[in-house]
């Protein structure tokens, strides 16, 4: 079944509908679901879909080359001598008709031909841009498709007619993989796993959303027990440092001087891997809202689920698990703590929630910046946060976001109004915002009821 990427296959069919030639540039990190949306956008149409392997240009050109001939019902031809060749035998049997060309993992044909992009940009220019092929480069090496490929300095800048940089599904979509299970259950599936579709779809409802975590992650021939140092090595040159600053940020370390300690790396280079673990979109860059990103206080935090859940939990647990101990760490480790991991996990959610009533335009306010406030209360002069403050111009949403077991009460409006004041006493309309994984109290619901500045949102209207 095709889950979620309705959008991204729309778009594609309405660059296909034009009857042109087109150069689609997909871009997104490994198991993301970008072959399975060119498979889908490919469904019933002319096309020829090759993935290159990390070989010599000899043999990827061979294999290119059948597939071609193939295609084309061509028997006893000699392989292409290039890639140029390959290419204008494409265009002048497609000189009447439409094909998709996608060349998936572009980047293994890259790195080996160097020449490949310019005589690609060579042909767009002189042949292609006047024919009807749809060329398709997908990539997961993102930097290199960043830079190599769509930068200022590729052959092909320029030359592109779409691009799409694909991510990881938000919770609404993600929980689509898991019908039949209760919202609550469907959330903390979610926060285990992320939005990454093929991890989605290894959860099963002959288990307990429990016992999909135990399958998953902490048996030894789990499809997630060892992903991240997989992904790890296939991306990068030095995964061993690389996890060691994931595993720093895990165990609590958010700042950048905090993150250089654990891992004994000097505070520049340090930052370098965090540059590049946030290009991955393993971790993020956050700071308070309404202050510059070079504010001194930065923090740093994972982004990815299946990451940020491995390394809590799996990680230190391995020597336990290689022993046959999953139900033992299930209910020594992660059990009792499950709760607490949900409450970050829960903010991304509701974040998540609020950005998309806003495109709706569902919103009291149509905002145009969101994210959360860390200070000093100026009377207490205790550390305060507010989980999510979304404005627009002067006017805003503040948000406090709850996974208790216990209904929310009055007295968390009061606090958040408070914090409010800390962190902003001069706004012109303000939103209350309030998400409860349990509920409301009867005074709240009633207090809610009588003003429109307070919102409460349940997990029912989340999931819905």
């Amino acid at each position: 079944m095709f889950i979620g990427r309705e959008k991204e296959l729309r778009d594609l069919n309405r660059l296909y509908e034009r009857n042109s030639f087109q150069l689609y540039v997909l871009y997104g990190r490994r198991r993301i679901g970008k072959t399975t949306l060119l498979k889908e956008f490919c469904r019933d149409k002319k096309a020829i879909f090759y993935s290159a392997e990390q070989s010599s240009v000899k043999i990827n050109l061979d294999k290119f080359s059948a597939l071609v001939f193939e295609h084309y019902h061509e028997e006893h031809l000699e392989p292409f001598s290039s890639w140029e060749n390959a290419l204008l035998y494409i265009d002048g049997k497609q000189s009447e008709e439409q094909l998709i060309l996608v060349l998936d993992e572009f980047p293994y044909l890259a790195e080996r031909d160097k020449s490949m992009m310019s005589v690609l940009q060579h042909l767009i220019d002189h042949r292609l841009k006047d024919g009807k092929l749809f060329i398709v480069l997908c990539g997961s090496y993102m930097g290199f498709m960043e830079k190599e490929v769509l930068g200022a300095k590729s052959p092909l800048f320029g030359r592109r007619t779409a691009q799409l940089h694909m991510k990881a599904f938000d919770c609404r979509t993600s929980i689509r993989f898991f019908p039949g299970f209760e919202p609550e259950e469907q959330l903390m599936l979610y926060g285990a796993l992320g939005g990454t579709p093929m991890y989605l779809q290894q959860v099963t409802r002959e288990l307990s959303w429990e016992g999909n975590i135990k399958n998953i992650f902490l048996e030894p021939t789990g499809y997630l027990y060892e992903e991240p140092m997989l992904l790890l090595r296939q991306e990068l040159q030095e995964p061993g440092i690389y996890n060691a600053v994931i595993e720093a940020i895990a165990s609590g370390a958010s700042r950048a001087n905090e993150i250089a300690g654990k891992t004994g790396e000097a505070g520049s280079t340090c930052l370098k891997y965090i540059k590049t673990l946030i290009e991955l979109g393993i971790i993020y860059k956050e700071t308070p809202f309404g202050e510059k990103e070079s504010s001194r206080k930065t923090l740093y935090r994972i982004s990815d689920m299946m990451f940020r859940f491995w390394f809590r939990y799996v990680s230190g647990n391995r020597t336990l698990l290689e022993t046959d101990a999953q139900d033992i760490v299930w209910e020594k480790r992660i059990k009792p703590d499950y709760s607490n991991y949900m409450g970050l996990v829960f903010e991304s959610i509701c974040r998540d929630h609020l950005l998309a009533k806003n495109s709706h335009g569902e919103l009291p306010i149509l905002f145009t910046e969101i994210g959360r406030w860390w200070g000093t209360d100026s009377k207490t002069h205790k550390q305060i946060e507010i989980d999510i403050v979304a404005r627009d111009k002067n006017d805003y949403l503040i948000c406090e976001c709850k996974w208790r077991n216990e209904l929310l009460d009055y007295g968390v409006l009061e606090e958040l109004k408070a914090k409010a004041d800390s962190f902003c006493s001069k706004r012109d309309k303000t939103y209350f915002v309030l998400f409860s994984k349990s509920g409301f109290t009867p005074a709240l619901e009633k207090a809610a009821a009588n003003t429109d500045d307070i919102i409460l949102i349940g997990l029912e209207e989340i999931v819905k």
